[in-house]
């Protein structure tokens, strides 16, 4: 009596899905740990308005290695910024830029 042939199971993929807020922070918090205190890095949170899975945060300072850390992280695509107006008493003083910078990452 000859043995049915092995049949391989296929293996089923879990749909991509995007970043958390919290998943973003850490990653966010993992790069800029060292100058977190010096960039006043807040408003972190969530952004619809360019494409899906992209998060954005504010700075008063920019750095140069901030922007090249995190594009070289394996789970970021591409990082965007642009300067804003801080609100009435919000800068060091009364020419200071505050910096929104946009992340987009990688579905995992």
């Amino acid at each position: 009596m000859a043995t049915p042939p092995k049949t391989r199971r296929r293996r089923v993929r879990k749909p991509k899905r995007d970043l958390t807020e919290e998943e973003s922070w850490e990653i966010i918090q993992s790069i800029a740990s060292k100058d977190i205190d010096i960039m006043n890095l807040k408003n972190h949170r969530k952004v619809k308005i360019l494409r899906n899975n992209t998060f954005r945060f504010t700075v008063d300072i920019i750095s140069l290695d901030l922007l090249i850390s995190l594009m070289e992280h394996k789970q970021v695509k591409n990082v965007y910024f642009n300067p804003s107006h801080p609100p009435p008493g919000g800068s060091t003083d009364s020419i200071s830029l505050r910096y929104k910078v946009y992340v987009e990452y990688d579905k995992i």
